[in-house]
């Protein structure tokens, strides 16, 4: 009787997802945060259903496999948009990005109940690193500082610390390609002494960004300007709700993918705006002024809003006759560091939201086809490539807090050329092509 009861409380609460992002996905993570009865968790191990969106390679599988088989049991998995392993018998599937969160809430409810067994183990039951048996003591160790202690490497490379010049043990690990803190696909060496970053090094490039499908349009006819200001507000919207996320700010977060999915061109941001100053965003959160800024060669390669938050005024709607009719001139900040490019965030979605009102009034379109300032930065000739490398010379330096709120201010990843829905031909990160930003 007992169990039958906690059955049936388990039932009742959300269920604990963990979701694996591939590519050519769109914003997936946003649908899943504000459907009732799922929750959002950043480790498999808090999760009981494992939710696999968008195409993940064939080289990112064996990573997959290892997630998988951390969330504790019972628990099962759910593939949307992509192929499930082979080793499952009979996968859950839901295509349907829409139907996603009712078939999770629906599968966690069999999966507590009973009426579904939990999906099975896909590694086999032994430790990563050898160890019993092994060393002077058999417990793996060698000598005073050596080997792998019951399996678990020690930190002792003895590098002086990039803060205060200290020699302290470093401790180096790999992050990604699945962590919810990095850009979908994102995978990184790192090295911390204490909580600094001593060294960042990316050992796999991140998925291309998928942007709405009216910056692809705006390459090939007139637009409408009030609709591709309002997608603009509601991308940089979903970049900030990312930030406030790893900031530990989730009711704030909430607010503004909320807000995200309700953008009209009557709606105002500065009550957000008051929120998040008066919350004490800048002073208790985000980095001190100077961290993480980029210098002007830097911002130069990204491009967007981290551009001009470095005070480069480069914007290809100044280029545009009828944003120059609405009184369009980017919106710059100077510092260039973490804080000015979240608050470039929030003067860029009131520039767009001004926009979108002015244009809805005289039904204007943009004048210029070929080129367009998308929320990732220009596509013109040239597109915005890859730029992940970028954080191995930033993020060092900064200590684990910083790097990580640095990394959610900077959009690193290629623009993917093609509108989800078509078929992908070799674009950036693929070969056979190169771009620049």
């Amino acid at each position: 009787m007992a169990v039958s009861w906690q059955r049936r409380l388990a039932a009742r609460a959300p269920a604990a997802v963990f979701l694996v992002e591939g590519a050519r996905i769109g914003p997936v993570r946003e649908t899943l945060a504000l459907s009732p009865g799922i929750r959002l968790v950043d480790t498999p191990r808090h999760a009981s259903v494992l939710v696999v969106a968008g195409d993940v390679p064939t080289g990112w599988r064996d990573d997959l496999r290892r997630i998988h088989d951390q969330l504790p049991a019972p628990f099962v998995s759910v593939w949307c948009c992509c192929e499930s392993f082979e080793a499952l018998c009979n996968p859950i599937r839901n295509d349907a990005v829409e139907a996603l969160p009712q078939g999770v809430v629906e599968t966690h409810r069999e999966l507590m109940l009973g009426k579904r067994d939990s999906a099975p183990r896909l590694l086999p039951d032994e430790p990563p690193n050898s160890w019993e048996g092994l060393g002077d003591d058999g417990h793996g160790g060698e000598g005073m500082m050596g080997g792998t202690p019951y399996g678990r490497p020690m930190a002792m490379n003895m590098q002086d610390d990039l803060r205060d010049g200290l020699t302290l043990d470093t401790l180096t690990f790999r992050l990604g390609p699945f962590h919810s803190a990095l850009p979908p696909g994102l995978q990184a060496e790192v090295s911390l002494q204490g909580d600094l970053v001593q060294t960042w090094t990316v050992t796999r490039k991140p998925f291309a960004s998928v942007v709405e499908p009216i910056f692809h349009a705006a390459r090939q006819e007139p637009v409408p300007i009030v609709e591709i200001e309002l997608a603009r507000a509601r991308h940089h919207l979903r970049r900030l709700y990312r930030g406030l996320w790893i900031a530990g700010w989730p009711r704030l977060a909430e607010r503004t993918l909320r807000m995200a999915g309700q953008l009209s061109p009557n709606s105002d941001i500065a009550g957000l705006r008051y929120t998040l100053e008066r919350g004490g965003l800048w002073r208790l959160a985000l980095p001190e002024p100077g961290r993480g800024a980029l210098d002007e060669a830097q911002a130069r390669q990204l491009g967007g809003p981290a551009a001009r938050a470095a005070g480069i005024d480069d914007d290809l709607r100044s280029q545009d006759a009828h944003y120059r009719r609405l009184g369009f001139a980017p919106t710059c900040r100077e510092a260039g560091d973490t804080a000015a490019r979240w608050q470039q965030w929030l003067d860029e979605i009131e520039q767009s939201l001004v926009l979108a009102g002015q244009a809805a009034r005289h039904d204007l379109k943009t004048a210029e086809a070929d080129a367009v300032e998308t929320p990732r930065g220009p596509w013109a000739d040239a597109f915005p490539h890859d730029m992940s490398d970028l954080l191995g010379e930033v993020l060092p330096g900064l200590e684990w807090s910083e790097a990580l709120l640095t990394l959610a201010s900077l959009d690193v990843a290629a623009l993917d050329l093609h509108p989800l829905g078509e078929t992908r031909l070799p674009g950036p990160g693929h070969a056979g092509q190169k771009g620049h930003a």
